[in-house]
């Protein structure tokens, strides 16, 4: 309550999204715990459709974040990348100094490849490069993207995919990174503040634990 007026989550808008609660509940059975993510991601999609250029996702699992870039999306190819062997080995860098954070193993969130093309068949604009960041970013070296999305988790991939994606970024285009404000992340939190300190920018942290950045 403020005084005599009730304050709650329950009155914000989005969460009266029904067709959003229900994409989200079937792709995320069970777990709610990254709605707000979803839902913000989905909304830079669709800034991001002002703009020329393609979209792109680092670390895909199973495929609930590129359903909402697809289904938000107006134009452009979506290109995924994932080992689909879980993390690779962690380093330093990936150490938590929080006492009540677990560590990050190597083969953490593995998933199928066919769970992911499974869970996205209803969208035809979207190519799945298997393989280990950065292995695969050759192939798409003549592109220009106006969103990214990095939810990798460790440092070196986060460091790799922000190295590669952020010159390919076309002016006005946002990467959106899923872990950058968790303290089990901060492999993930200090590849973002590199980038942007060698390239003069700022990581805009949301409340969700997101970071964006935008490129000017």
């Amino acid at each position: 309550m403020f005084g005599d007026f009730p304050i709650s989550d329950d009155y914000k808008l989005w969460r009266e999204d029904k067709q959003f609660l229900d994409d989200f509940n079937r792709m995320s059975p069970g777990n709610p715990y990254s709605q707000d993510r979803k839902w913000t991601l989905r909304e830079y999609v669709r800034l991001s459709n002002a703009l020329p250029g393609e979209l792109a996702e680092c670390g895909c699992y199973v495929g609930t974040s590129a359903f909402f870039i697809a289904q938000a999306s107006t134009h452009g190819k979506l290109y995924l990348f994932d080992s689909f062997q879980g993390l690779s080995d962690p380093d330093p860098a990936d150490t938590s100094v929080a006492a009540d954070v677990m560590p990050w193993s190597a083969g953490d969130l593995s998933t199928t490849e066919a769970t992911l093309r499974h869970n996205l068949s209803c969208y035809d604009s979207i190519e799945v490069l298997p393989g280990w960041i950065p292995e695969r970013f050759n192939e798409i070296a003549e592109l220009r993207f106006r969103l990214v999305h990095i939810d990798v988790d460790l440092y070196q991939p986060t460091r790799d995919s922000l190295e590669f994606f952020y010159p390919h970024l076309v002016e006005g285009g946002f990467i959106v990174m899923d872990d950058y404000g968790f303290k089990n992340c901060p492999g993930a939190t200090r590849a973002a503040d590199e980038l942007a300190a060698a390239q003069g920018t700022r990581v805009l942290l949301l409340p969700t634990g997101q970071g964006v950045i935008t490129k000017r």
